[in-house]
Order: structure tokens, then sequence, then C-alpha cells
């Protein structure tokens, strides 16, 4: 299964497939095609499996070679490099400051916005895209200067695994943590394989390999595959005041036989919206200073607790630090 689509496309009630803004004003708008930015440019793959040539490796390799774009081809495997939890500080949010975390994702942020074009590939591991891409996810605001370059990036995800009864959300979350960087997603691909090497035997695996790859090349719109938010691509909903809502951009929409059609979309989850969250952060962090001594105060009611840590001799201590 793969999805090649423009978010922005909206199935309304008697006015099938429309390009639409937020809050429920939609307009026509010629859609054409995506302008061919990546030409020339690196193609860059990030898999999240700890397996050498494995699935999600060979998912990249081969878009690469369906587009005749090999030898442009860089990759990074996420599991190489040291990405460590979000403090939660948000010092990053600050003008001219940096994160203070001394790791690899800074480069990786570096590494992303020189792309042409890049593949998201990762396994589902108990029902979820693998952890790792969520602890780079987890870094959502370091990322925030980038957006103005990463929205430019075409981007497409791949997810994949061994059986599709235990998809759970993973294709669901492996979109949003993608999207959480900045990115805007063209295409989603699901691909079956357990063993290394498995997923590229699996029927019609070049066909889903070429629809998509396709977006990276030539941003063709297609519509949304039913059941989906045209805007995030979730597969997830709520029932609330007897409408389905997104649940990851609260997109509301009621059930017409198998597909779902969409009336209202809110500003909160567009990109407008999300830069506003990113100024509340800002304002919370300023706001913390006023607040700090009444909150040591909450804090200091409760004691320093009983923590408890593993063992380890000084080498391993010393590698840890």
């Amino acid at each position: 299964m793969s999805l090649g689509y423009d978010r922005r496309f909206v199935k309304m009630p008697g006015r099938g497939w429309i390009h639409g803004a937020d809050d429920g004003k939609y307009n026509h708008m010629r859609t054409g095609m995506m302008e061919k930015e990546t030409k020339g440019k690196t193609l860059l793959g990030i898999t999240g499996s700890y397996r050498k040539k494995g699935n999600s490796e060979l998912v990249i390799r081969a878009m690469a070679r369906s587009l005749g774009r090999e030898d442009d081809l860089e990759l990074i495997r996420l599991a190489s490099l040291d990405i460590r939890p979000c403090k939660g500080c948000y010092a990053c949010l600050l003008p001219g400051v940096s994160c203070n975390i001394k790791d690899d994702m800074e480069w990786l942020l570096e590494q992303m916005a020189r792309a042409g074009a890049l593949i998201f590939a990762v396994p589902d591991y108990v029902l979820g895209p693998v952890g790792i891409l969520k602890m780079a996810a987890d870094r959502a605001l370091q990322a925030g200067r980038y957006h103005a370059v990463f929205k430019k990036i075409p981007v497409v995800a791949a997810l994949t695994l061994g059986r599709e009864d235990y998809r759970g959300y993973a294709d669901t979350a492996l979109i949003s943590q993608v999207s959480a960087l900045g990115f805007r997603v063209l295409g989603l691909g699901i691909f079956h394989g357990t063993h290394p090497g498995e997923a590229v035997l699996g029927d019609g695996f070049a066909d889903r390999i070429e629809g998509l790859a396709r977006p990276l090349a030539d941003g063709i719109v297609m519509p949304p595959q039913p059941g989906r938010c045209p805007r995030c691509h979730s597969d997830l909903f709520r029932v609330r005041n007897g409408k389905l809502e997104c649940a990851l951009c609260k997109a509301e929409g009621t059930l017409e036989g198998e597909d779902i059609s969409f009336s209202r979309f809110p500003r909160e989850f567009s990109p407008e919206g999300l830069m506003e969250h990113m100024k509340w952060l800002l304002m919370k962090k300023q706001e913390f200073a006023g607040m700090r001594d009444r909150l040591r105060a909450v804090q200091d009611e409760y004691g320093p607790g009983r923590w408890l840590m593993p063992e380890r001799d000084s080498v391993d201590a010393d590698a840890g630090r």
C-alpha cells in the first residue's frame, strides 16, 4: 500500500475532491505539478532499522534505483547515531541559543537541511515505529529553526513490518513523528517482510516502490486513501459530538460508507497554528522566571525519593559520559 497525495485535498459533500484551506474555508486552486527542485541535489535516505541491508534500507535503495539516483543516494542509520532524550528545558527556543545536549542531533538536522529529497524508512516494533525515530522527533523544538528549509524538501515515508495484523498505530505515528520535525510528507508506503530482504520479494514490490518514489520526482497529486485524514495521513479517529475527529490534527468528518467526508480543519494544527504553538512555548519559557520560587516551593514539599540505578564499573561509567 502506498500513498502519494497532496494532503490539502478534501472531499466535500456534493463537491468531490477540492483543494482546501483550514477552518473549513475552501478554495479551488490549480494543482499543477511540484517544481523539480531536487535535480542535482542529494537524495538522503534515513533508516530506523538496526539491521544492515534490512527491509527498511532496501526500500530506500529500491526507491533510489527507481528514480535512477543510486549514485546520488546518501544514507543515515539512526541507530548508529547518539540521539539523547530532550530535557524539556526550552533553551533552544531562545534566539541565538542552541540545544545544550551534546549529541548527534544537530548534525542530523544539518544533513537533512542540505538534502534535495528525503526518504524515511523504519520498521514496526510492537505496533509502533521503532523508538529511535521518536527519540529524534522529541527534539522537534530544536528543529524549529530549520522549518523554513524543511517544508520545501519533498519527503516520503515507508513502514516495514512482518504482518498486517500487527501494524497497530505504526504508520500513523511514523507520519506524525516525521512531520513533527517540520517536514511535509507527500506519501506513505507499507511493505511487508520479516526476514532481511523479504519485503523485496513481495507481490507488486516494484510497482509500489515506483508509486511511492514518484512524489520525490514530480510531486504528482493523488487523492487520499479512503479512511485517512487528508491533512495528516492519520487513520486513527475519536468519536466526538457525533462526528469523527482525527486523533492527530482534530480534523472533523462523518462516515459515509467506507470513506470519511471531512468538513472542518482546525487552524491549531495548520503550519500557522504550529508556529503559534512555538510562540506559546517561548512565552511559557519566559514566564518561568517569574514563577520559579513558587514552583520550587511546590517541589520542595516532596523529598528526594529513593531512585534505583544499576551498578556500573568505571569503564562503563566513563563511556556513558
